[in-house]
């Protein structure tokens, strides 16, 4: 059983993308699924800096995967995406955004009947691949890597719904506010439902 919180060994892809590159990518990643399975039956290391995340992560998974409805909306848009359709994903387990949209995205995928495929990439052990899709400069995640059939790059998401991002931005540009973020921001997302992340998803496989 792996312990959350111990490396692991990864390659990184070129700095310079192509679709041979993607490829390769694509079949070093894990089905989202089993990346799932991993972060629910490891083992959390309480010596890691990180810990907390990772439990808290452990719980809004576990949480999330089984109260999850996809909407009516989402359901249709997945069974009608374009067949071959790929997600490269990059993320942590430690990662608080990640823990509220991998089930989501995970979900998607398997109500697509095959349409889309899902696969993750760890961040910290591919950042070649990660500097190519930053966020305001930094490398947010989640982030969806949307590859067609022949793997070139169709469109991106992540590492937040934007409403959710909107706020993230309001409250760090406050220095009496900034150690809020996290509780906010969770905050958000329990009111929210991922019914904003489903949406957005929504207009990503439309691109595809």
């Amino acid at each position: 059983m792996a312990k959350l919180g111990e490396r692991r060994n990864g390659n990184c892809v070129k700095a310079s993308m192509t679709p041979e590159d993607y490829a390769q990518a694509w079949n070093r990643a894990v089905p989202i699924q089993t990346y799932l399975d991993d972060q629910l039956s490891a083992v959390v290391d309480e010596a890691h800096p990180y810990a907390p995340y990772y439990s808290i992560n452990q719980q809004r998974v576990r949480r999330l995967s089984q109260r999850l409805r996809l909407e009516a909306e989402t359901e249709s848009a997945v069974l009608n995406a374009k067949s071959g359709t790929k997600w490269l994903i990059l993320s942590e387990t430690w990662c608080g955004d990640a823990a509220q949209s991998m089930p989501v995205l995970a979900a998607m995928a398997r109500a697509s009947n095959g349409r889309i495929e899902a696969r993750v990439l760890y961040r910290d052990e591919n950042l070649d691949l990660m500097d190519q899709f930053l966020t305001n400069g930094g490398r947010s995640i989640p982030k969806v890597i949307q590859l067609d059939g022949s793997f070139g790059v169709t469109a991106d998401w992540g590492p937040r719904p934007a409403e959710a991002q909107e706020l993230v931005q309001r409250i760090k540009s406050d220095p009496e506010r900034d150690h809020l973020y996290n509780e906010e921001l969770h905050k958000w997302y329990a009111i929210d439902r991922q019914h904003a992340i489903q949406r957005e998803v929504r207009e990503l496989i439309s691109n595809a």
